[in-house]
């Protein structure tokens, strides 16, 4: 019986693949069939440059928890049940095009994905799933200054991906079939992120001024290691090495300088051996630390994320044109705002790109969990998409 829901489900996805509407959103963006990569929420990008007719593309995402209220989605089966991941992840990408008018495409990419706990699994640190929760880390420090870090993992008989990643794939694989890509784990969180992670937040912050040299073994041996992954993964399942995913969440509790002297050398190495990066990423507040990154030399997409609250004061400090992801925290500017509000932040963000010469943008809002109660949570998504729109027909007439 689940197997036939499943099969159901993905008929209707299917169609809906083929459907104008969704050609219509695949024809605003570059190799759509690339948007899914390291997650499973969607981040194209924009094939056209922003005009009086052609506005920036708008998208918007939730967070799982809206799921659990709109969907009666369980998140501890999510992430350990490969048969109910399908079930759900097809279902809220179905209901998500149906309910929101805007430019998101589904495509027949299905990824696998364990969170933020993922690489750090891979490196030995303890993971929990717990009910209700995304997947935990466990607390204790894998690493220490006396240990010897060695990259050389065998990943085939590695024990988090030999008994939860590689056994989820390939069931996922298996019920999704030929017509769907099922992708497997990507290794998408930056050096910076993994070392906070087997090494503990304290611990490695402390490192950076206590002991130098042991911080770098760490950032070596993770930038090391995420590289044979990939070489490692595109043996295992065919795709070959793409371009590469920085996750950056923690980025803004460094410095500007420290960024420079600690983590700048090691992502530039991962977007050299990976021929670019796809997409960088942070939910903190990057704004003083722009400079610095966009020195890195090949950064298809930007994420100015939701905590960037004065998106212009980032892009005054890019140093060449930068296509850019401009993410809006749905919390005060969509569930806590009055419509003109929404309207007047999404009209500065547009007019903010025109003053600085940003020509290719998607406007994103990111980051909505439940606060008003699930339905009209999702009612006031589906209706900023709406403002959204308008706001940028008034910012250029």
């Amino acid at each position: 019986m689940a197997d036939a829901t499943i099969h159901k489900l993905l008929d209707e996805y299917g169609t809906l693949c083929d459907s104008a509407e969704n050609a219509r959103r695949l024809a605003l963006w570059v190799k759509p069939e690339e948007g899914i990569r390291g997650e499973t929420q969607w981040h194209g990008l924009p094939r056209f440059a922003v005009s009086p007719t052609r506005p920036a593309p708008v998208t918007a995402e939730c967070l799982e928890r809206m799921w659990v209220e709109v969907l009666g989605m369980n998140i501890r089966r999510f992430y350990t049940d490969p048969d109910y991941f399908l079930e759900f992840f097809l279902r809220y990408k179905i209901l998500k095009f149906r309910r929101f008018a805007d430019d998101t495409p589904l495509t027949r990419q299905i990824p696998v994905c364990f969170g933020v706990t993922h690489e750090a699994g891979i490196l030995g640190q303890k993971t929990a799933f717990l009910e209700g929760e995304e997947p935990q880390f466990g607390r204790e420090a894998v690493f220490g200054p006396d240990d010897v870090l060695s990259p050389s993992i065998d990943f085939s008989n590695n024990e988090y991906l030999r008994n939860i990643a590689i056994p989820y794939y390939k069931r996922v694989k298996e019920l999704a079939g030929r017509e769907f890509h099922t992708i497997f784990p990507q290794w998408y969180r930056a050096p910076q992120g993994v070392a906070l992670y087997v090494r503990g937040f304290e611990k490695f912050s402390l490192d950076l001024y206590d002991d130098p040299e042991f911080a770098h073994r760490i950032l070596r041996y993770v930038t090391d290691a995420a590289k044979n992954f990939a070489r490692w993964r595109a043996d295992f399942t065919g795709d070959p090495i793409a371009p590469c995913d920085l996750f950056n969440d923690d980025i803004p509790l460094m410095s500007p300088d420290i960024y420079r002297e600690f983590f700048f050398q090691y992502e530039q190495e991962l977007c050299d051996f990976h021929g670019g990066v796809g997409y960088w990423h942070s939910c903190g507040d990057i704004t003083k630390h722009v400079g610095e990154i966009c020195r890195l030399s090949d950064i298809s997409l930007f994420d100015f994320g939701v905590t960037m609250e004065d998106k212009e004061a980032g892009m005054k400090l890019l140093s060449s044109p930068q296509t850019l992801e401009l993410r809006v925290f749905a919390k005060p500017h969509i569930q806590e705002a009055d419509e003109a509000a929404q309207k007047a932040y999404v009209r500065g963000i547009v007019e903010a790109c025109a003053r600085n010469g940003i020509q290719k943008y998607v406007i994103r809002t990111s980051g909505m969990s439940t606060l008003l109660g699930g339905e009209r949570d999702f009612e006031k998504l589906a209706r900023w998409v709406e403002l959204a729109r308008e706001a940028q027909a008034e910012a250029t007439n």
